[in-house]
């Protein structure tokens, strides 16, 4: 079975950046699967505010929150990062206003987001995505992962984050 390196050389999980102000370094690692680094890319800048009428674009929001994950900054559990029930299946889910990450920290400060997807489309009455579909599909992609050692992190969030 192939490293986390040979995974991350055969595109298999891609890592993920932005650009961070003077001063700030990346205290944490954000990887993800492509098909949700193309949603980030192609689909989140073409999204509108929704529901909760946020005053940035679902875009600038996602910069944000990578911005603030990658630079250390304060994470707020449940409002801002949230481990989905069960909580034995170890699936997390990155929030913003208007969208949802969803994917598993593999090391304590390591995310790896598999999908992603716009935060009305789970609320009623607009409702089309249930959170347990995605938490499923996080478990069978981490399942199906070929990696040598440990798949995930356990541990309460303080020790993750």
């Amino acid at each position: 079975m192939p490293t986390f390196d040979k995974l991350l050389e055969d595109k298999v999980i891609i890592r993920v950046t932005v650009p961070l102000r003077r001063g700030e370094f990346h205290e944490r690692k954000f990887y993800a699967f492509p098909l949700c680094l193309d949603w980030m890319r192609k689909d989140v800048p073409n999204m509108t505010t929704g529901r909760c009428q946020s005053p940035l674009s679902p875009k600038e929001q996602l910069e944000q929150r990578l911005r603030q994950w990658m630079s250390g900054a304060t994470i707020v559990h449940e409002r801002m990062f949230n481990d989905m029930l069960p909580h034995d299946k170890h699936v997390w889910e990155m929030k913003t206003a208007d969208l949802r990450l969803f994917g598993w920290v593999y090391q304590p400060k390591a995310f790896i987001a598999l999908c992603g997807g716009y935060a009305d489309d789970y609320k009623e009455p607009t409702k089309t995505k249930n959170y347990a579909d995605d938490v499923k599909a996080v478990v069978a992609a981490r399942h199906l992962l070929p990696l040598d050692g440990p798949k995930f992190a356990t541990g309460d969030f303080d020790e993750l984050v």
